[in-house]
């Protein structure tokens, strides 16, 4: 009986470090993130609504793939909103003392008060399937870091891949002013990812 009561003593004295560190890990991501930040959950029922229409949209354009990809990390909690998020990044993986990952999204990006572009003579809705579209690939990129894929300049490179794909998946379904303002959107995405890879590879020598 006494050294089963040791064997119990030793697992709860392990359990409850783990659970320390972890904790110490949450923190620390947290803080790399800008601090404040928030799980989508009922209590956030605005940023919880607006990643379901994301969902809703992507299914739409054919991607289901990402959509169920956001999704599962919306359950597991590890997409977190980051009111404070800075350095003017719209979202970002963190991975923390190898135990806790996650992605962060800027809250702003996610609930859209603005839509960008206010100086283009666009349509809003041409401008609002540039933020979607653009706040897609964002998330897309991050969860490249989640995956494995560590080089910036590779996970910017599956980013404009996946703008690409989107353009070309729904090139044949959309008419009109619809398909002129998705195209536009797709080629701004575009041109938005690249400036930022250039950004992002630049060497102090280059």
């Amino acid at each position: 009986m006494r050294i089963v009561f040791k064997l119990a003593v030793a697992v709860a004295i392990v359990a409850s470090t783990y659970f320390a560190i972890v904790r110490i890990a949450e923190e620390k991501a947290d803080a790399l993130a800008g601090g404040g930040t928030f799980a989508l959950d009922g209590s956030h029922r605005a940023e919880r609504e607006a990643l379901e229409a994301l969902s809703g949209k992507l299914r739409g354009w054919g991607e289901h793939e990402l959509a169920s990809s956001l999704e599962r990390l919306q359950a597991s909690g590890r997409l977190r909103v980051a009111p404070r998020l800075a350095g003017g990044r719209s979202a970002v993986y963190v991975s923390a003392l190898g135990l806790v990952s996650r992605v962060y999204l800027r809250r702003d990006e996610l609930v859209v008060r603005s839509l960008p572009f206010a100086e283009v003579d666009v349509p809003d809705e041409a401008r609002r399937t540039f933020a979607t579209i653009r706040l897609a690939g964002t998330l897309f990129h991050e969860l490249q870091h989640a995956d494995g894929v560590e080089d910036e300049g590779t996970a910017y490179e599956r980013e404009m891949e996946f703008y690409e794909r989107l353009g070309e998946r729904n090139a044949e379904r959309l008419e009109g002013e619809e398909r002129r303002f998705f195209e536009w959107a797709v080629a701004s995405a575009l041109e938005s990812a690249a400036a930022a890879r250039e950004k992002a590879t630049v060497t102090p020598d280059s």
